[in-house]
Order: structure tokens, then sequence, then C-alpha cells
């Protein structure tokens, strides 16, 4: 379950004095800070098009033009050295740009989110706790394509998903029921399903089989959290907990289905703010994204780091739009951006592109 309502408030207060500069319709033009070095370093850029339909324009729901978005990617060329695609240093982005409004009575209380890395301009989430076992597909439009209901499932309290490497070849989805407000449940579990097909549910209601279940438990006490992340390099099962100071836990991967698993504290971290409500790594695993309800880092994984090295580095700010109660990031397939959507009805799908 979400934190109280109370917290909004003081999450837009935490917006106004953001350093970064505020998200949405009262400063739509506010991007990430971004780190300036002194070198001989040669930056090229290509445009990359995410294929996904958008509305842009300011967050209050002003609109400007519909079309694609075109963003660019960054590919750095050093003197020393060459990276082919990935982030060497703390991108720009731009301003939040509306995808569309995802309105249906079925999606209420978003939070998790996947944008598909195998089915172009379809993107996976589910509600917070309180519904049943599954989730849904919609496309760039924020049209249903198909509710999975998850087969031998139980949803205590959902509170986020991710994609990633499983036990067999292509992408697998993974939920996390993790909440835990009174931080009471001995153990939590993690649900993981081969990706479906979404255009294949032609809208209907589909049973997912294949259904697997890691049980986990924290090497100290109970604790919870909103943030699910998978490490597409190594399998590591990532859970960024909530509170003061921000604590982040892992398993090892690959990872088996069964348990219980003791999961380790990834320590130490430099975690600017509290109470994550969601977060992702790119599908190279070359940094990591995670989100407060008001303010969004990003950490720079270098070739060879660890998820521990990424997350004792030094994170860059990103933006983030003003939504209710934000709790989903997803990092783009082609890593050239990110997307959050709110809980609540009738709520915006963002945008936000590397520039």
């Amino acid at each position: 379950m979400a934190s109280p309502r109370i917290v909004l408030a003081a999450a837009s207060l935490v917006i106004a004095c953001n350093d970064a500069g505020p998200a949405g319709a009262s400063a739509s033009s506010t991007t990430a800070e971004s780190t300036t070095t002194t070198s001989t370093d040669t930056t090229t850029t290509e445009p990359v098009t995410t294929g996904a339909p958008v509305t842009t324009g300011d967050s209050d729901g002003g609109t400007t033009t519909t079309g694609e978005v075109t963003t660019t990617a960054p590919s750095t060329t050093t003197g020393d050295d060459t990276t082919t695609g990935g982030l060497t240093r703390c991108p720009a982005v731009a301003p939040p740009a509306q995808v569309s409004i995802v309105a249906d009575d079925q999606i209420y209380e978003t939070s998790g989110l996947v944008a598909s890395r195998t089915q172009p301009d379809v993107f996976w989430l589910h509600n917070d706790s309180g519904d049943e076992p599954r989730f849904f597909a919609i496309d760039a439009a924020g049209t249903r394509l198909g509710t999975f209901e998850v087969e031998g499932a139980i949803a205590i309290d959902w509170e986020d998903m991710s994609s990633g490497p499983g036990p067999d070849e292509g992408e697998w989805l993974y939920f996390g029921d993790i909440g835990d407000n009174p931080e009471v449940r001995p153990n939590v579990t993690l649900y993981r399903v081969p990706e479906p097909d979404a255009a294949a549910a032609a809208g209907a209601t589909v049973t997912v089989t294949g259904v697997e279940a890691i049980e986990l438990v924290y090497p100290d006490e109970p604790h919870n959290a909103e943030t699910l992340m998978i490490d597409p390099q190594t399998g590591d099962l990532v859970i960024v907990a909530k509170g003061d100071p921000t604590r982040i836990f892992r398993l090892p991967g690959p990872v088996a289905a069964g348990g219980p698993y003791t999961l380790e504290e990834v320590a130490p971290i430099d975690f600017p703010a509290v109470v994550a409500t969601g977060g992702d790594i790119s599908p190279a695993g070359d940094f990591i994204a995670v989100r407060t309800y008001a303010q969004a880092f990003l950490w720079l994984r270098p070739p060879g780091a660890t998820i521990a090295d990424a997350f004792a580095g030094t994170p860059c700010t990103i933006p983030l739009a003003l939504e209710t109660q934000g709790e989903t990031l997803t990092v783009a397939p082609d890593a050239s951006g990110y997307y959050t959507m709110s809980e609540g009805d009738a709520v915006p799908l963002w945008w936000y592109a590397f520039q």
C-alpha cells in the first residue's frame, strides 16, 4: 500500500526546493543537472526515434504537437577509449512530454510500469495493493491490449515490476509483492513469468501459466519497499527499501525459483533522498534510475562495475513531471530516455528524452 496521502503535500514542497528545478506545469523547461568536464573528448549524437506517438506540451494538459518523439542518444568517443551506446556522463533531459492519458476503469492505481524491450510501443503495468494478482498491457495511446491473470500468485501488496533475464531465453516479467507498511512480513515474494504476447490477447483476459515464485528474506528485519529492479548483466534481484536512510538489498543472480533466499545489503550508497517509490536499470545495465514522489536520480555504471559500485557513486539529478503520487519509472528499450506514470484515474504517461 502506498504511503499516506499526507506525503503529497510534502512532496509538493520538495519539488519547489529541488535544486534541479521543479518539474511539471510551472517549469516544463527544466532539465536535469549535467556534469561539465574539460577534456579533449569528442561526443557525437545520433537521432533515435522512440516510435511512441505522443502529445507534447505543458504538464497542465496544454498541447502543442502530436507525433513521434525524436531524441538523441549519446555515443561518446574519447581519445583513449570508445563507448558504443551507454551513458558516460550525466545526461541532459528534455522537458516531460505527455505520451497519452491512460483512462481505463481497471487501471486506477498504477504502481509498477515496464516498457517492453521486445514488443514496440507496449507497456506492462499493474495496480497497487487491493487488486488481484494480475497485470495489464497497454499501447502508447493508452489503450488496454489485454489483462493477464497470474496463475497461482497471491497479491498482498504488489508495489513494482521489472523486466530482465529468467531461467529460459527471452525477457521475463518480475512482480514484486514487497510492500509492507507496518514492516512485519517475515518474507516477501517475487513472481516471474515469460513475457506474454500482448497483441495475441486481443483485449481479452488471459491466464498466464509457467509462473515462478521466489521467496526472499531480509538479512536483519522486515522492510517496506516499492522498488524492484533486475540487473540485465547478472540477473541479480535488487530491492530499494523505503526509509531514512535508504537501504538497498540484492540477491546475486541467476536466481532459481523457490527459496526462501536471504538478501544481502548493498553498501555503501550515495542516495540523497528517502521514500524510494520506483526505479529501473537500463537494458544494457549501464545506468540505474530511482525515483521518489518528487525527485529522481540516475547513477552511471561503467563497464565492469557492480551494482554496489554504481550506487556508491554520485548520482545525477533527473527531472520528473508533477504527478499526484508517482510510483513508477521505466527506461525505454533503446535507453534513449525514460517513462513515468502516477497512481490515479485517467493519468498521463510521461516521456523524458535524453538529449
